[in-house]
């Protein structure tokens, strides 16, 4: 599947959001309309201001989460026909810039994700234990 990059941009928070066209071919003039949003997180202790984390707790993020993780947010529509393609995945980009991107510019975003990520996987984790 072809990823182009259509957009990068440097957050408020210094994170970088990279904007995708994940769109994929599914008959002779129809696409899947596929717009993917991407973001690397490190996993810093300085991260952690809202809710400050022990040295323990941290070294028990970092052996559960590893250095970094990964946000991701797609967006698809089925069976566009190709002459609305760009149209379609503009509108999808043009949305989640405006719904989504202040939400996850804002300083306590990268402290937040890496919290609720390793929650997830602990839970998971004790959940097959």
């Amino acid at each position: 599947m072809n990823k182009i990059i259509f957009k990068t941009m440097e957050l408020e928070n210094g994170l970088i959001l990279e904007i995708r066209d994940e769109s994929r071919k599914i008959g002779e003039d129809a696409y899947v309309v596929i717009m993917g949003a991407r973001m690397e997180i490190q996993v810093q202790k300085d991260l952690f201001a809202a809710q400050a984390v022990s040295d323990k707790k941290f070294a028990d993020i970092m052996e559960i989460l590893g250095d970094d993780i990964l946000y991701e947010y797609k967006s698809e529509r089925n069976m566009i026909m190709s002459k609305e393609k760009d149209a379609v995945f503009e509108s999808q980009v043009d949305t989640f810039v405006k719904n989504m991107v202040p939400y996850i510019s804002k300083a306590i975003f990268p402290e937040k994700m890496i919290l609720k990520e390793y929650r997830e996987r602990v839970e998971k984790k004790n959940k097959y234990k």
